[in-house]
């Protein structure tokens, strides 16, 4: 299972700007359309409401299109990176399995060595090793 990727500065400033912008900007613009559709004044002075929403949306207009573009610049690094992501990930994974199968293979090959040195000193091939450290004289 791939684990998440914490948020990148950019994520956070794109919920914790861009969202609310862009949402304050359409409900804005909706409230006018709507209230314009209910109310005959609003209707007859809707020049002076477009050229607010234009005033409020120019700059958020520009600092939305630049977030956007580091966000999407972000999002192709990211998306970019996942091949060789994926390439490490197996590689890594190969590097594992050999490993664990190199240990297992010296583990077993350690327990047939012991094995053979049991039995030859049980038929009497070898003698018993020393086992308080004291040296034959």
């Amino acid at each position: 299972m791939k684990k998440q990727q914490p948020k990148s500065f950019n994520d956070k400033m794109m919920l914790l700007v861009g969202v609310p912008v862009v949402l304050a900007w359409m409900s804005f613009a909706c409230i006018v359309i709507w209230k314009g559709l209910n109310d005959e004044n609003i209707l007859n002075n809707i020049e002076g409401f477009t050229t607010l929403i234009a005033i409020i949306g120019g700059p958020a207009l520009l600092i939305l299109t630049s977030m956007l573009e580091l966000w999407k610049n972000e999002q192709n690094q990211e998306i970019t990176a996942i091949p060789d992501q994926i390439s490490k990930e197996q590689s890594q994974d190969s590097a594992d399995g050999d490993h664990r199968r190199l240990i297992e293979s010296l583990q077993a090959e350690h327990a047939r060595a012991l094995e053979a040195q049991r039995q030859a000193v049980e038929l009497g091939l070898l003698s018993a090793l020393p086992t308080n450290g004291d040296d034959e004289e």
